[in-house]
């Protein structure tokens, strides 16, 4: 728990940095945190595959999925805020009654999730 407190710490850091500072350094500075602890979920991972001698073929499949973890640390360590922006502001000018119901939409979802905790 300790350790999660700490990362939670570093975001915290991170986002009252980008407030001051600018945007885009605190945003590269949370980025980089998600992406280790995604890399480093993908190690783990990968360490418990090759430990293991289960002939189910249960660690190909963890061997797999720390594939995926790594490629997707990488596509977050990639990803541009800048252009995501301009690609939703493009979009939403584009066609508002769309947004509007994909809006509406996560809304009911994230309504639905936590009313049920």
């Amino acid at each position: 728990m300790g350790e999660a407190h700490r990362e939670g710490d570093k975001m915290a850091e991170a986002a009252a940095e980008s407030q001051g500072s600018g945007k885009c350094a605190g945003f590269e500075k949370v980025k980089s945190i998600i992406a280790d602890k995604i890399h480093e979920a993908a190690e783990a991972l990968k360490e418990k595959a090759t430990a293991s001698e289960d002939p189910s073929g249960i660690p190909r499949f963890q061997n797999h999925a720390s594939e995926w973890l790594d490629q997707s640390a990488e596509r977050v360590r990639q990803f541009d805020y800048e252009e995501a922006n301009a690609k939703i502001r493009d979009y939403v000018g584009r066609c508002p009654g769309a947004s509007l119901l994909i809006a509406g939409g996560i809304g009911l979802f994230v309504g639905a999730i936590l009313r049920r905790r």
